[in-house]
C-alpha cells in the first residue's frame, strides 16, 4: 500500500522504544480511555516487545506521527506455528482519515510475516467499535478463541480478531 506524499514508514529498533512510547501516547491520549493498559507501559516494556517482535513508526518529514507493534504469540488451537499479535496501532488525531492506517498495518503485517508469523491477531477495546470495521476492511475476522498477550482486567473483554495469510 502506498503512503501519501511526505510520509514514510521506518522499522523501529530497541533504542527507539522511548519514541515508540511517546508517539503512541500522543496518538492515544484523548481517544483511548485512561484505563487502557497502554498508559502503564514503560520504555523497558516496549523495548522488550520490540526485541521479541518488532515495531513500525510512521513519519511526516522528521516527526513521528504514528506507529504500532507486534510480538510473537501462540496461534489458534491446533496450529503449532508462531503467530504475531499486533498492538498499540495509532495515527496522530490531526492526520486521521488520510489513508495512513492501512499502509501502517500492512508494514506491521509484512514485518511479522518476515519474522516467521503464520498470521496475526489483535484485540479491539469494546468501547472502540468503529475500529472493528477498520480491521475487517483489512481482512481481519472476529475470532472468539484469540488469547491476547496481555489482558487488561480493568476493562471489559475486547473484541478479538485474526487474519490468516
Amino acid at each position: 500500500m502506498r503512503l501519501p506524499q511526505g510520509f514514510r514508514l521506518h522499522a523501529a529498533r530497541v533504542v527507539d522504544a522511548g519514541l515508540v512510547r511517546d508517539v503512541m501516547l500522543r496518538c492515544w491520549t484523548g481517544t483511548v480511555a485512561t484505563n487502557s493498559s497502554a498508559y502503564r507501559e514503560t520504555v523497558e516494556d516496549i523495548a522488550g516487545q520490540i526485541a521479541r517482535g518488532g515495531a513500525v513508526l510512521l513519519f511526516s518529514g522528521d516527526v513521528a506521527v504514528g506507529g504500532g507493534r507486534f510480538h510473537p504469540v501462540p496461534g489458534p488451537a491446533g496450529d503449532r506455528r508462531s503467530w504475531a499479535e499486533i498492538k498499540r496501532v495509532g495515527v496522530a488525531k490531526e492526520l486521521r482519515k488520510l489513508g495512513l492506517g492501512a499502509p501502517l498495518v500492512a508494514a506491521l503485517e509484512d514485518a511479522a510475516r518476515e519474522a516467521g508469523a503464520a498470521g496475526v491477531q489483535l484485540g479491539v477495546r469494546e468501547d472502540q467499535p468503529r475500529l472493528v470495521t477498520f480491521w475487517e476492511s483489512l481482512g481481519y475476522r472476529v475470532a472468539d478463541d484469540v488469547q491476547l498477550h496481555t489482558v487488561n482486567l480493568l476493562t471489559p473483554p475486547p473484541v478479538t480478531m485474526r487474519k490468516w495469510w
